[in-house]
Parts: structure tokens; C-alpha cells; sequence
């Protein structure tokens, strides 16, 4: 299973993008009920399933991204690398001790997610789960079964996994695991009737800019996709990265103020392109279909392309702020409703797409 980490904008590829009185009362009134049992204002899809909530334990933690992977130095060799029972462990309880308490894992396999679900229960940790399953194109047995062990575990762990994700960038016009979204939307159906939780397919935000219509009318979340990082390198006039205006004297943080410049225009971008899958979801009558932004993140060191960028101290201004903004959309409901942050710790078998990590391969922050 290929989990390689690569979101951008679209334009990577440029080829992508009067009834009577009384009835209109108990419309009103019936759409007003509808919206407070969705837990927000606007409309519910009208073709689609009620929403399910995403619960308060979900949209409280701490969220990242997981994933055990330590020895492979190429994508080869890491359905032979074996993962202790103490590697999990010892992962997941430098996680709750750095405060995360809510992980994504990106498949349903029996190495991963089921020997990562039995580790929080067997250990009584304090960690909940966004639980994948992972499509790929053009393995139909295997996605049955994959699918199959899904449900299996959303089941099993049901008080630790919160929500469920399936594919992941699979429908943005770039992917490199195409699938069509009629597919995607079959299986979420699919798994939807046989779980409790709320579901979702993680994707990047151009895809939910312009969200399918078999997608909207089986999800109870979006979770996009946002990296504003490689954004700057796909296409440098997204966003103003280099900030040549602005000093490079530091500031009375002791950090650069052009550093500082650059990473408050990266959290605009994010911004940016988080308000446009908003306002997509409102023109559909969604504005009840709560955000999570599934995948974001900084490199701390440039594996290729990302110099004067990659940075941990950019890293730690990107993660903060990100935070920050969480935080307050908590309060005022004006931005996601929880962030994962791309990921918990660097993975060398990705080669130049590794460096992403809060902590690195050898688990120092």
C-alpha cells in the first residue's frame, strides 16, 4: 500500500476544476429542527443520510497523524519490516506525553491499525482514532477484504475509533491511486450501513472546492487535504513565500521577521483554501457538514526543493498557529472543527518526501 504524502493544488496538473403561507411555515420550522440535530446552521443534503455528529472527544484532542514505520529505507521493503508490540507502545505514549489524543491511521490492516487499536486497549492509553480504509485502484478483492477488516475493527473498537475514512487522495486529478468517485461513494455508502460512526474519504481541497455529489450525499465530515509548502513549490505565485519586502533583522523572538512573514502568509494560504471548500459547501446547501482538515503540514528539514522553507522552528510557528486558529474556531465556528497534523514521525522509506515528522525516525522531538 502506497501512502505517499503529496497534496497541492490542482494547478499542478493545469489540465484540471410561492407555495401557500402555511406550507412555507412548516418548512421552515421542519428545516430549523433538522439543523439543530446536525449540530450547526444551514442545510442537511437533501438526497443524502442524516448527518452523524462528530463527538466533542473528536473535535477537543490533539490531532496527527500515525503511522509505525521505522526501518525501511524504500517503499520495497516495508511489507517485510515486522513491528514490535513495544515499538506501538512506546510510539503512542511519546504521543499522549507531547498531548496528542487523537491519531489517524491511513489503512485497516492487521500490522497496523489492529495491532495500534489493541495497543490503546490493552495499555488503557488515552488515545482515539480516525480509522482508514485504504481503496486502491483496480484491486477489487483486495478492497473487499480491506473493507472488511474496516468494519471489523470500527466495530471491535468502537469506544476508541471516532470516526472512519475511506481512500485517501484518490479522487484530486494528480493522484497517484486514482479511483472514480462513484467508486468511493459505493463503498462509503457501503460501510456507512454497517458501522455507527461518522465517515468520511480524506482528499485534497480542490476535490471538495468542487465535491462530487456522490461523495456529499454519503459523508458526514469533509476532511480535506491543505499543504501550503508545497503549494510554493508547484506554482510560487499561490502565495508570497519569500516575503523579499520584509527584514531579514530578528525580531523580539528572536526569529527572523521575514521567517515570521513567510509563515503568517502560509497560514493565510491554508486559510485561504479552507474557505473555499466552506463556501462550495454552502452553495450546496451544506453549511451543516462540519470541516477537518485530514492532512497539513511543515517539514522541518528540506529533503529537496524546499530551501530557505523546511525549517523545525518554521515547523513549530506553522503547528502553533494552526493550533491557535483550531482554537478559536472552537469558540466562533469559523474554521475547522479539528486539525491533523502531517505526521507524527518521519518515515524514510517515502525518500524525498520524508521530513515531515513532529519527531524523528530515531523519536527525538
Amino acid at each position: 500500500m502506497n501512502f505517499i504524502r503529496s497534496s497541492a493544488s490542482p494547478s499542478r496538473h493545469p489540465s484540471r476544476h410561492t407555495t401557500l403561507a402555511a406550507l412555507s411555515f412548516i418548512f421552515v420550522l421542519v428545516l430549523s429542527m433538522l439543523q439543530a440535530a446536525c449540530g450547526g446552521g444551514g442545510t442537511t443534503p437533501v438526497s443524502g443520510p442524516q448527518l452523524r455528529p462528530l463527538s466533542a472527544d473528536f473535535t477537543s484532542r490533539k490531532a496527527v497523524a500515525y503511522s509505525p514505520y521505522r526501518t525501511s529505507l524504500k517503499e520495497s521493503d516495508r511489507a517485510a519490516e515486522v513491528i514490535p508490540a513495544a515499538n506501538i507502545k512506546q510510539d503512542l505514549d511519546l504521543l499522549v506525553a507531547a498531548g496528542f489524543g487523537l491519531i489517524r491511521i491511513f489503512d485497516s490492516s492487521d500490522k497496523v491499525a489492529k495491532a495500534t487499536l489493541q495497543s490503546i486497549r490493552t495499555n488503557g492509553l488515552n488515545i482515539k482514532v480516525q480509522l482508514g480504509i485504504y481503496i486502491q485502484s483496480g484491486d477489487e478483492a483486495g478492497n473487499q477484504a480491506e473493507i472488511a477488516r474496516g468494519v471489523a475493527l470500527a466495530n471491535q473498537f468502537s469506544d476508541i475509533v471516532l470516526a472512519v475514512s475511506v481512500g485517501n487522495e484518490t479522487m484530486v486529478s494528480w493522484s497517484f491511486n486514482p479511483i472514480d468517485p462513484e467508486v468511493i461513494g459505493a463503498a462509503i455508502s457501503s460501510i456507512r450501513s454497517q458501522i455507527t460512526q461518522p465517515i468520511t474519504s480524506d482528499d485534497n481541497w480542490a476535490v471538495y472546492a468542487s465535491p462530487p455529489k456522490v461523495i456529499t450525499d454519503n459523508i458526514d465530515f469533509v476532511s480535506m487535504h491543505t499543504y501550503a509548502e508545497l503549494d510554493s513549490v508547484f506554482n510560487a505565485a499561490f502565495w508570497d513565500w519569500k516575503q523579499v519586502n520584509v527584514s531579514t533583522a530578528l525580531g523580539t523572538d528572536g526569529v527572523p521577521l521575514r521567517a515570521t512573514a513567510m509563515m503568517n502568509a502560509a497560514i493565510a494560504h491554508t486559510k485561504k483554501e479552507y474557505q473555499a471548500v466552506r463556501d462550495a459547501l454552502d452553495r450546496k446547501g451544506l453549511s451543516a457538514m462540519p470541516i477537518v482538515i485530514g492532512e497539513t503540514g511543515w517539514n522541518a528539514v528540506d529533503v529537496g526543493a524546499l530551501s530557505f522553507r523546511a525549517h523545525p522552528v518554521n515547523q513549530k510557528m506553522y503547528f502553533q498557529a494552526l493550533n491557535a486558529w483550531k482554537d478559536g474556531a472552537r469558540l466562533t465556528g469559523a474554521g475547522p472543527v479539528n486539525i491533523f497534523h502531517f505526521e507524527a514521525f518521519d518515515e524514510p522509506w517515502k525518500g524525498g518526501d520524508d521530513k515531515w515528522g513532529l519527531f524523528t525516525v530515531a523519536r527525538k522531538a
